[in-house]
């Protein structure tokens, strides 16, 4: 009546995940900190920079490209929309196509290399 239980089904996550090459997840080495920690840092530098960017924006609008406020004011509004309806993208990207952590990965690469181009360009342009 009592039921082995083997110790690769306890160490297994249990939901049926596999890893890249088809294996079934072992609890040990799965996620944990490194994962949290890397997408953590990822989202902290994603909203400094977007409350850095949204708080200049209008001033910038209005003074070096010499839009009128309320153009200004509409650019801002639609940029924020954009970027709040941006995580639907990646969403629906990570469901249907490439997953979770290389959604996040290819995600977090575009981001810094604009970021880097963004710098480059501002400081030597």
């Amino acid at each position: 009546m009592d039921e082995m239980i083997s110790t690769d089904a306890l160490l297994d996550v249990g939901d049926g995940s596999v890893d890249l090459h088809g294996r079934s997840v072992k609890r040990a080495h799965t996620g944990r900190w490194k994962a949290s920690l890397f997408i953590i840092g990822v989202e902290i530098a994603e909203r400094l920079a977007y409350a850095g960017i949204l708080s200049n924006l209008v001033t910038y609008l209005t003074d070096v490209m010499h839009e009128s406020t309320a153009a200004a004011a509409k650019n801002v509004n639609v940029w924020s929309g954009v970027a709040s309806m941006l995580p639907f993208v990646g969403a629906f990207v990570a469901d249907s196509y490439l997953g979770r952590y290389w959604t996040i990965t290819l995600s977090s690469i575009i981001y810094l290399m604009v970021s880097i181009f963004l710098f480059f360009f501002k400081c030597f342009l």
